[in-house]
């Protein structure tokens, strides 16, 4: 159909839009930086393996031991003042909240009545993430 193609075509454009942001291309170039910190990256893998160990022993209401908790305290403050991973968490913020606000652009785009619409589209119960 002619309405997707074009529909399609502004989607790819929207898409090149975000990916010359600033907050987009620095989130690629500190994600390539990671890649070649080896010590960081093991760091983050290490915390993020610990936390989903966590998060499923939580989930099946097994007991987290004290030092598992001190533990991932201890890598968690690890990551956070590290250099390379500490630019990397905020540049991810930003990314996510430039997403948030396309995100919410969008839907006020689409809830916005035409001429031949009788009101607003109904709000999906779900979030909708791009």
């Amino acid at each position: 159909m002619a309405e997707d193609y074009v529909l399609l075509a502004e989607a790819r454009k929207l898409g090149e839009l975000i990916g010359n942001q600033d907050a987009i291309k620095n989130y690629r170039e500190l994600s390539r930086q990671l890649e070649l910190d080896i010590g960081a990256k093991s760091l983050l893998e290490q915390f993020e393996q610990l936390m989903e160990q966590l998060a499923m022993k939580e989930a099946s209401m097994q007991p987290i031991e004290i030092a598992e908790k001190q533990k991932a305290q201890s890598l968690q403050q690890s990551v956070a003042i590290h250099p390379l991973l500490k630019k990397l968490i905020g540049s991810q913020m930003e990314y996510m909240e430039l997403m948030r606000k396309v995100q919410e652009a969008i839907t006020a785009g689409i809830n916005q009545p035409d001429a031949s619409s009788s009101g607003q589209i109904q709000q999906p119960t779900s979030k909708l993430i791009i």
